[in-house]
């Protein structure tokens, strides 16, 4: 066991006073390449800086991307539809201008063998979101990712992508959640002139709200609900729907650049070995057009208390016990604030392709711990795909949480944040989310978990004017410390388990 002045290197007020300087409204939400992100920057590298860890800063460059709402059209049958009304556009990458016409061919969850029976080429198909509940969750976590099916329909010849949210994702987030946030900048990428991840066969992809999937469900074989109830069973339809569909998208286009903070520990025996911790830096930022301020709370500032500044709060306190061992670990430690989260997982997908440090071993992922009360548990996301999951219930119980199964699998949460970057990247990876077990008797964990995803989470009112659990985010810091401790002194690096799914696939790389 350490001794346990180590531990109160970690301090409840310290990760209060890192949230309310990083949620504050004078950081304007901290959107990637912001000035408000700037300032964080130097925030965190002065952090580091103060610790005595070697700090720098990588750059990374983008393709910024904006739908002109005013000037996007769709016309599916004889009904046209606009932009946050019926449908949302998603924003072109490569084209300022892009129209399509085709005929719509509904391809299940678009999947390999959703286009078994159809021919899509020069159609544009629609597609449910995520993957089949009856795969293992990893296996449906690889499958639902949206880059990956887009591919998939650019390979049969497909032109276009609309896409309809299951049931399980429809509560997860709205359509009124997903209209009301702000249309902000999209952005990919810069590698030289070259702009990652798009898929330029593909030239419009748009979300359908309600009305919109009425009227592709109008004239359907089958119906919405028999679609949506046999998608919940894992049975698949494909169908051509004979309507002919019109897509104008116009998006206006520029560059930005933004910066992940690094800070490193030397290693004492095995300098050339990195753990790294990450945590994603940028939120929302503002509403462009909202109304002015009506009551307290109500402005327009997303300032992204919890998702992110918990995180990079635990970043730099973890960095802070670090620094106060009486020995440095075996393994170097890398502490990165992330950039373009929100956009993407962009800055540690560009981090994990080109790493500012040597040989990296394994990724600490930290995002969004919910504390809202005494947390009493943890869900170990990716713990069951490589030795990381050795560690955990020793640094769990070091902390004072117990290890729950993940209730919610079927959101697929471990591909949507920064640790999923590393795990493409052949790297083992986990991140701890809060359960919903209370060490206190008198409130309902679970329940203030729902009510605060269903209102707060994505809103302007994720502020430091929350009550939060302080000293439940100081143990979480603890537990991510102990972790990525066990990890930088082990004999062996982390291994994918034999036969992993995500080891199988991404290992070799």
């Amino acid at each position: 066991m350490l001794p346990l002045l180590l531990a109160a290197a970690i301090s409840a007020g310290n990760v209060k006073a890192h949230i309310d300087f990083l949620a504050s409204d004078v950081l304007e939400g901290r959107e990637t390449g912001s000035r408000g992100y700037n300032v964080a920057a130097a925030y965190l590298a002065s952090e580091f800086e103060a610790l005595g860890l070697e700090h720098s800063f990588q750059r990374v460059r983008f393709r910024t991307a904006m739908i002109d709402a005013a000037n996007c059209t769709m016309r599916l049958g004889d009904q046209t539809f606009a932009h946050k009304k019926e449908v949302i556009f998603r924003p072109d990458f490569t084209r300022t201008t892009s129209d399509v016409e085709g005929e719509v061919v509904f391809v299940g969850f678009g999947l390999k063998n959703d286009y078994a029976t159809m021919d899509v080429h020069g159609k544009i198909v629609a597609m449910l979101s995520g993957a089949p509940p009856n795969l293992p969750s990893d296996q449906r976590a690889f499958y639902s990712d949206s880059l990956r099916k887009l591919q998939l329909a650019a390979s049969r010849g497909a032109i276009g992508i609309m896409t309809i949210p299951t049931r399980t994702d429809a509560k997860r987030f709205s359509w009124e959640k997903a209209v009301a946030q702000p249309d902000m900048r999209g952005m990919r990428t810069l590698d030289g002139d070259q702009v990652s991840d798009v898929v330029p066969e593909i030239r419009a992809s748009v979300g359908l709200g309600p009305t919109a999937i009425a009227a592709l469900f109008a004239h359907a074989p089958v119906t919405l609900e028999t679609v949506l109830d046999d998608a919940e069973k894992s049975i698949s339809h494909s169908f051509p729907t004979k309507l002919h569909a019109s897509i104008h998208t116009a998006t206006t286009h520029g560059t930005a650049e933004s910066e992940n903070v690094i800070g490193v520990l030397r290693g004492s025996t095995k300098p050339d070995e990195y753990v790294v911790y990450t945590a994603h830096l940028d939120h929302l930022g503002m509403k462009a057009d909202g109304p002015q301020p009506q009551a307290a709370g109500d402005d327009r500032i997303y300032n992204g208390a919890l998702d992110n500044a918990s995180g990079d709060a635990a970043l730099i306190e973890i960095a802070r016990a670090f620094a106060a061992l009486p020995q440095r670990p075996a393994r170097s430690i890398a502490f990165v604030a992330v950039t373009g989260e929100e956009k993407g997982e962009l800055g540690s997908n560009d981090f994990a392709a080109h790493p500012t440090v040597n040989r990296v071993v394994a990724n600490i992922n930290m995002d969004m711990f919910t504390m809202l009360f005494p947390v009493g548990d943890v869900i170990a996301l990716g713990a069951e795909h490589s030795t990381l999951g050795d560690y955990v219930a020793d640094a769990a119980k070091r902390s004072g949480f117990t290890v729950s199964p993940d209730p919610l699998p079927e959101e697929v949460r471990f591909i949507r944040s920064d640790q999923y970057s590393f795990v493409k990247h052949g790297i083992p990876a986990i991140t701890f989310k809060a359960g919903s077990k209370s060490l206190d008797p008198a409130v309902d964990g679970d329940k203030v978990s729902r009510e605060w995803l269903r209102n707060v989470y994505h809103t302007v009112h994720d502020n430091p004017d929350q009550k939060l659990d302080y000293a439940s985010g100081a143990r979480w810091a603890d537990l991510n410390f102990y972790l990525g401790l066990a990890v930088a002194n082990a004999p062996d690096a982390p291994q994918w388990k034999p036969n992993d799914f995500f080891g199988g696939i991404f290992a070799h790389r």
